[in-house]
């Protein structure tokens, strides 16, 4: 009987510890197949920030690149009205140097020579007002004749230096620095804006 009774209780025994090690193993497999899961889950969602961020970093580096294209339009665009500006102001000197008085009487004496000959009448001399007080009286000395013709000289206050020349046939032919430097910069700034594009 006692032979009995501890083969009962060993057969207990066993089938209780083989009963535990099977749930132990369900739940160890239970647990790494969750640790699996949470790993697969992690993976994944540090996959996600990473592409995310890698997004991010894309999209500020194309703002950034686009911020300083513009920031070198801007730079270029500022570059050329200043090389432009500075142009215009040369031109503005030069004209101003190649009308000198001692040049303005001449060719303002040749024109209304040449005018007169051809049977022009009513010629005016516009000058500047500036240019007409220093120049009166030598034109005066050198178109006395052309004066009793009718030749007037008119000051103006509507131009800084040079001349304009009209006469009865309308025509007013416009000499003033601001009109010269005008016509010299409308020339030359295309080609010169073309040449700074070409040199940027």
């Amino acid at each position: 009987m006692s032979i009995q009774v501890k083969e009962l209780i060993d057969k207990i025994k066993n089938e209780g510890v083989l009963a535990a090690e099977s749930e132990a193993e369900k739940i160890v497999a239970g647990a790494e197949e969750r640790a699996a899961q949470i790993i697969k889950d992690a993976q994944a969602k540090a996959e996600a920030f990473r592409a995310q961020a890698e997004k991010e970093i894309e999209k500020q580096e194309a703002a950034g690149k686009e911020a300083l294209k513009q920031a070198a339009r801007d730079v270029l665009i500022g570059l050329e009205k200043q090389i432009m500006k500075r142009f215009e102001a040369v031109i503005g000197e030069s004209v101003d140097q190649a009308l000198a008085p001692s040049i303005m009487e001449k060719i303002v004496v040749d024109m209304v020579h040449a005018w007169a000959e051809k049977g022009e009448a009513g010629i005016k001399v516009i000058l500047s007002s500036k240019d007409a007080e220093k120049l009166k009286d030598s034109l005066r000395g050198k178109l006395s004749k052309r004066f009793k013709e009718g030749v007037e000289i008119i000051p103006s206050a509507k131009f800084s230096k040079g001349f304009r020349i009209g006469g009865s046939s309308g025509a007013l032919y416009d000499f003033s620095k601001e009109s010269i430097a005008e016509v010299l910069a409308e020339a030359l700034s295309p080609d010169l804006a073309a040449a700074l594009k070409e040199a940027i």
